[in-house]
């Protein structure tokens, strides 16, 4: 497929460029830059006037400067290296020609040095944020070094072409792309170039290898391709609109370069997220997309190149003196409290899971729990009988709702997902261990279903009960989300009927909007929800929120340095948010954004660090940091913050042999607490009345002499991780997500402190305390083989706990601590109720 000329653009002054991109066929063109390609994945034919070479993983090309090329891709993935030539033609003559070409030259040592270079430079690039041309320039004079040392050839004549045809075709080629969707003739070009039309035609096939209106009708089908996947236009219309001379000329044009038709590729594009057997994709937000194909990258990239990106030479200090402890900021109602969460009904009927719950709840004591699937058939609720009138059986729904109840836990009935015999296509399911996702074939059997449950519940467990209750219809199900029904119009009738239902039996039971995630806060699809909720007198009783820190981002190329997203890129994936205050500001815009709706409570019913079912961080110290920082931040916006989830044991992937999967949980499959966990029981150990907080801290206080401290050093994951790209990120290193991570010096003065005997004591998570993952690398990173394993990890991965006993005689009271990167500290200051001499031997 034809592309246009390329013109590469710098930024800022930079002699250098860098990008990560999906190859994609190019016609023959130059450039006065030079270009390097590094292959990271794939296979790359590069095609000049007299040579064709294949390029595999690892190898690696230079295109010198306005030397004509073609490039044809095999889902390619490489690092694309491109040189001002300003920068390069200072230090060599013009009879200068490299020759970097690893198909013709197989001794791999001769490229080593250049490849690592490159690697530095893709690291420097994609992970520094400030003053980043202070380490690419020299960077860019190394590789410069290398190649002009290692790969410089002379030759009588370097250029194929001369200035002037250079010139000529350039600006041959800029018309075209500016004028392609006119009626261009030979002869209207021609005489801009003053030649004739036989000698032009015969002078671009020369030098291009093609002929104008060949490489013409490349450019429109470029343009054509854009509108038909991206408008509704006819086929007509785009025909029209990109200067072919009708649909049919198109037609043809376009199923001689893609074999098929166009109506036929936009179909086939459209179901790229969707699987053989009718599923949805788990791609869009369960699996964020992770691509190894930097692998390569990082093992050029040695310990000595890591470290060498800025770094503090000491810790970030914080200092924080003459906290007042008398100036009472805010009573605290820990909202973080509110929910908890498992994955679907079902699994509360599991022993395992059962003792998970039990245990958070007997250590932290959440009031509500979410979960999905209480309608699907793992429930066996919904049943027909021969002649097809439905009966329900409680059996299951009760168990669960009993154990609930029984550990001090009240449910969110979030009515979901759809039995067999009521839906109208069971082969519409999503999961590993599938629940459907299709709309009733019957609304009158689905009315029975919601009614005669509501009416279960409250006759089982008393209105009074039940009323402290929350309700709502389905997860996400609007269309930009995996859950979703063919179209809006059906989820809005569907929430209608089944919130009529439920307040029909009861008026007074709490019933919510389907949940809504904050991806999608900025469009317009809740709120139009919300219009027709006031059109049909059906407000929810409460807001109900998903906040998962992930955004779209275009695939087919990556961002390179000065520039954001590829303006051609055809395809959206979902990557995590390069925002560390995420969370703040989706909290923030949501607000902003429905205050002209009813003022109705907020619950952030599912939020995490990520989206992401098998994300190595979330077995991570990150994981705990990224908790404890969130919540501080945002403590009590809202009414609820639900992290997701309990536990690994999940229905939604296959399961995973491996202990530290990178599933949600808090708890892995066989009960050993992560990370994570222990950010709850911390936050727990907060005392109702805040005293003062901020970057790094929270300082609350009982009201009388006692005083609990928490603290983190939270850092947010690199912009290459962010996007999915692992580079030396690999399952025992997860730490390299980050970089340069430094540890954090916090001073706090507390003054107004009652002169007493105090005990103080110091609760730690970080690498070396209280993180199941790191002690089990410590352990040897081998698979658990027994009982006694298992135990003895758990045993080792408990928080470290230090107690010291001070005295306070000026009514000033110093707490230091030196956090470790990702560590959380929980400190709390008890006044002593006994003498000292009872602590000495």
């Amino acid at each position: 497929m034809v592309s246009k000329h390329e013109i590469i653009e710098y930024g800022n002054e930079m002699p250098i460029k860098i990008s990560i991109q999906n190859i994609e066929d190019m016609s023959r063109h130059w450039h006065s830059s030079l270009e390097i390609y590094l292959v990271l994945s794939g296979s790359l034919t590069v095609m000049f006037e007299e040579d064709t070479y294949k390029l595999s993983e690892d190898d690696i090309i230079l295109i010198n400067s306005n030397q004509f090329h073609e490039i044809k891709s095999s889902n390619t993935v490489a690092a694309v290296l491109q040189i001002k030539q300003s920068f390069f033609q200072q230090w060599v003559d013009d009879n200068t020609y490299f020759e970097c070409n690893s198909v013709l030259y197989h001794d791999r040592n001769k490229y080593l040095e250049l490849k690592k270079l490159i690697a530095r430079l893709v690291h420097a690039s994609y992970n520094v944020t400030e003053h980043k041309s202070l380490l690419i320039i020299p960077l860019s004079y190394n590789i410069l070094y290398e190649l002009i040392y290692n790969f410089r050839i002379f030759k009588a004549d370097t250029s194929s072409k001369n200035s002037k045809n250079l010139k000529r075709l350039k600006g041959i080629i800029q018309y075209l792309n500016d004028n392609y969707a006119e009626n261009i003739t030979l002869e209207t070009i021609a005489k801009r170039e003053y030649l004739s039309a036989s000698y032009l035609s015969h002078f671009f096939e020369k030098n291009m290898g093609i002929s104008l209106f060949n490489y013409l009708a490349g450019i429109r089908l470029r343009h054509a391709v854009a509108d038909l996947l991206h408008t509704d236009l006819t086929i007509e219309q785009i025909a029209a609109n990109n200067g072919f001379s009708n649909s049919r000329y198109f037609v043809s044009t376009f199923k001689k370069e893609y074999g098929t038709l166009p109506k036929q590729y936009k179909k086939e594009q459209k179901l790229l997220n969707v699987s053989e057997n009718g599923t949805k994709s788990l791609q869009p937000m369960l699996v964020l997309k992770q691509q190894d194909f930097l692998n390569k990258l990082g093992e050029y990239l040695d310990k000595n190149s890591k470290n060498e990106l800025p770094e503090a030479k000491y810790p970030t200090r914080l200092i924080v003196q003459s906290i007042n402890t008398t100036m009472k900021k805010q009573l605290l109602h820990h909202s973080f409290k509110t929910f908890t969460s498992v994955g679907r009904a079902k699994e509360l009927l599991y022993k395992n899971v059962k003792e998970h719950l039990q245990e958070l709840q007997k250590e932290v004591g959440f009031q509500y729990i979410k979960f999905h699937g209480i309608l699907d058939d793992s429930m066996m609720l919904y049943n027909e009988d021969r002649n097809g009138n439905p009966y329900l059986v409680y059996t299951y729904v009760d168990d669960v709702l009993d154990f609930l109840l029984s550990i001090g836990l009240k449910p969110l009935i979030q009515f979901s997902f759809m039995p067999k015999l009521l839906s109208e296509d069971s082969d519409k399911t999503l999961f590993y261990n599938p629940v459907i996702i299709s709309k009733p074939k019957d609304y009158k059997k689905w009315v029975y279903l919601i009614t005669e449950l509501t009416k279960h519940l409250l006759k089982r467990y008393g209105s009074g009960e039940v009323r402290t209750w929350m309700f709502s219809f389905w997860n996400v199900p609007f269309l930009s989300y995996i859950f979703s029904f063919e179209t809006n119009e059906i989820t809005y009738e569907l929430y209608r009927i089944t919130r009529n239902c439920v307040k029909e039996c009861d008026p007074l039971l709490s019933f919510g909007n389907p949940s809504y995630g904050s991806l999608d806060f900025c469009n317009s699809e809740f709120y139009d929800f919300l219009d027709y909720c006031k059109l049909h007198d059906c407000y929810p009783d409460f807001y109900n929120i998903h906040c998962y820190p992930v955004k779209t981002s275009s695939i087919g190329s990556f961002p390179t340095l000065g520039k954001n997203q590829s303006e051609d890129s055809e395809k959206d994936t979902i990557i995590l948010s390069d925002d560390p205050d995420y969370m703040a500001h989706s909290i923030e815009d949501f607000k902003n954004r429905i205050q002209y709706y009813p003022n109705l409570p907020i619950y952030i019913t599912e939020w995490a660090s990520t989206s992401s079912h098998c994300d190595w961080l979330n077995d991570t110290c990150y994981r705990s940091a990224y908790i404890v920082k969130n919540i501080l931040d945002n403590y009590d916006e809202v009414e609820s913050f639900g992290n997701w989830c309990l536990t690994d044991i999940l229905e939604e992937l296959p399961m995973d042999n491996e202990e530290f999967h990178g599933e949600l949980g808090l708890f892995t499959c066989h009960g050993i607490k992560k990370p994570a966990y222990y950010a709850f029981t911390f936050l727990n150990k907060l005392m109702d009345i805040l005293v003062d907080k901020g970057e790094g801290y929270f300082i609350t206080t009982n009201g009388q002499s006692d005083y609990t401290i928490l603290l983190y050093n939270y850092h947010h994951v690199s912009p290459l991780y962010a996007q999915g790209i692992l580079f030396n990120v690999t399952f025992n290193e997860r730490y390299n997500a980050f970089v340069n991570p430094s540890s954090l010096d916090i001073h706090l003065t507390l003054t107004h402190v009652e002169n007493a005997d105090y005990i103080v004591t110091h609760h730690v998570v970080n690498r070396e305390s209280g993180s199941a993952f790191d002690e089990w690398v410590r352990m040897g990173a081998v698979p658990l083989t027994d009982e006694e394993e298992i135990n003895t990890l758990k045993g080792r991965s408990m928080p470290r706990i230090t107690k010291e006993q001070i005295t306070v005689t000026n009514n000033t009271m110093a707490q230091f601590a030196l956090l470790h990167p990702h560590e959380i500290r929980l400190i709390q200051i008890k006044k002593a109720e006994y003498s000292p001499s009872c602590y000495r031997p």
